[in-house]
């Protein structure tokens, strides 16, 4: 099993002020359950904070199932953390920490006066220029939700991922109702677009959880297919008006 496999899993008219758009998420909490060929393979989970002025922080942590340890011990955690502005998510700050038998470090800085973003990974230090608009890869997921709950159907990004600017490309490619651990929802599925076709990634994002992924699907280069599944979520995420 890939080390980085359970972040992966785990993985936006903008006319509104920033403090708007932050009470239109309210603060949550969601665990689920990650899955390969059709056994439990691990746990994950997501938070998010905000303030009343727009500020956020965002994170992520995975761990495998116990029988799972035999094989890899490693458990992940991420944050993000910055604003929502009147023009989407804006981060400051990006951590990821991997833990266990294949330890790895990553610090990213974002400085919007500069328009630059400080790269501190494996313990080298450098500096790259960045466009407007350019997020995390954690950030991508809060700013997928903001976009589908403003009714956007084709979303695009650069993230800075890895040392480097990166394209993620996402849209939205139909309706669907789910059962799942947390109950049945309808949902919205959305496809990221990839020029390397031996990797494909479905989300499935669920309007009356203010667009909350729900189940995430995906299948790598090798042929070997992932999911993620809600098993439970914050009472605050409850947005029945909105289950369209």
């Amino acid at each position: 099993m890939k080390t980085h496999t359970l972040s992966l899993l785990l993985l936006t008219g903008l006319a509104l002020t920033g403090a708007a758009m932050a009470r239109s998420l309210p603060d949550f909490k969601a665990s689920y359950k990650l899955e390969q060929h059709g056994l439990r393979i691990g746990s994950a989970s997501i938070a998010l904070h905000m303030d009343e002025q727009g500020r956020y922080r965002y994170e992520f942590r995975s761990w495998p199932n116990p029988w799972i340890a035999w094989f890899t011990s490693n458990e992940l955690y991420e944050s993000s953390r910055g604003e929502i502005t009147a023009t989407g998510v804006r981060p400051r700050q990006y951590h990821y920490q991997r833990s266990g038998d294949s330890e790895r470090v990553a610090n990213l800085a974002f400085d919007w006066q500069s328009m630059t973003v400080e790269n501190d990974v494996a313990g080298s230090h450098w500096k790259m220029a960045i466009p407007a608009g350019t997020l995390d890869k954690l950030a991508t997921q809060l700013d997928m939700m903001i976009a589908l709950d403003q009714g956007r159907h084709d979303v695009s990004y650069t993230v800075a991922d890895g040392g480097t600017l990166k394209e993620y490309r996402y849209r939205v490619t139909g309706k669907e109702t789910l059962e799942l651990p947390a109950g049945t929802f309808r949902t919205v599925r959305v496809a990221r677009l990839r020029k390397d076709i031996d990797q494909e990634t479905i989300i499935w994002f669920a309007p009356a959880l203010h667009f909350l992924p729900v189940r995430i699907w995906r299948r790598d280069g090798d042929d070997e297919e992932y999911q993620s599944e809600l098993e439970d979520f914050s009472r605050s995420l409850r947005d029945e008006e909105n289950d369209r």
